[in-house]
């Protein structure tokens, strides 16, 4: 089973990855899905605690390490790569800890983790669109997209295939640019939510101190 869900608050996406195990599905993989396998909910799987960990692109080994770490305090890794950025967790051992960070200010820091990946992603988005902008990809109107001489006077597969041809050029000559420039909006307000759920972790680390 795979279901579509998007997070920026990590403490949510755990909350509802448990839920899920619950109902007896559980975390298999994490891409534009999550992706579920069936378990049973009165299994030990159906119990355990899921966490949700942030770690920049790590070497093979480091990955090696870090997981083994982790399996070590008795949480079996679901989900995530080494260059995949979130990484999934469950306590699946009776032995395993309560938590997987050992703080507060710990359990904050994936936040900034997660602000300095995407921050590289949104300084190349930001570029490409100041980029189309100045070279005016961005104003021309949707009804000078198709330049094809005489195209609108075709017809049947002459129109057809004239159409189909130049729409890959329209594509990447004025859809895609303001693809570039929405995702980079996207990006920026999910910076800012994370930036405010980093500094509310961080006061919460504070007072807890």
């Amino acid at each position: 089973m795979k279901k579509f869900r998007s997070f920026i608050n990590f403490d949510r996406e755990e909350a509802w990855l448990n839920r899920m195990a619950c109902e007896g599905n559980l975390l298999t993989r994490v891409g534009i899905f999550y992706h579920f396998e069936k378990i049973n909910p009165a299994s030990l799987e159906a119990a355990a605690r899921i966490r949700v960990d942030y770690q920049p692109e790590m070497r093979a080994e480091d990955f090696t390490d870090y997981v083994t770490l982790f399996a070590d305090s008795g949480w079996r890794h679901l989900a995530g790569s080494r260059n995949s950025g979130a990484q999934y967790f469950a306590a699946v051992e009776p032995s395993a800890s309560l938590e997987i960070f050992s703080d507060e200010a710990s359990k904050a820091q994936r936040y900034r983790r997660t602000l300095t990946g995407r921050a590289s992603a949104l300084l190349v988005f930001a570029i490409a669109t100041f980029v189309f902008i100045y070279s005016g990809a961005m104003g021309v109107p949707p009804e000078d997209w198709y330049r094809t001489p005489g195209l609108w006077e075709m017809s049947g597969l002459e129109f057809v295939g004239a159409f189909a041809f130049e729409s890959i050029f329209v594509f990447f000559r004025n859809i895609a640019p303001r693809l570039i420039a929405a995702l980079s909006l996207i990006l920026a307000w999910q910076m800012l939510q994370q930036y405010r759920l980093w500094m509310c972790s961080r006061g919460e680390a504070t007072t807890a101190a």
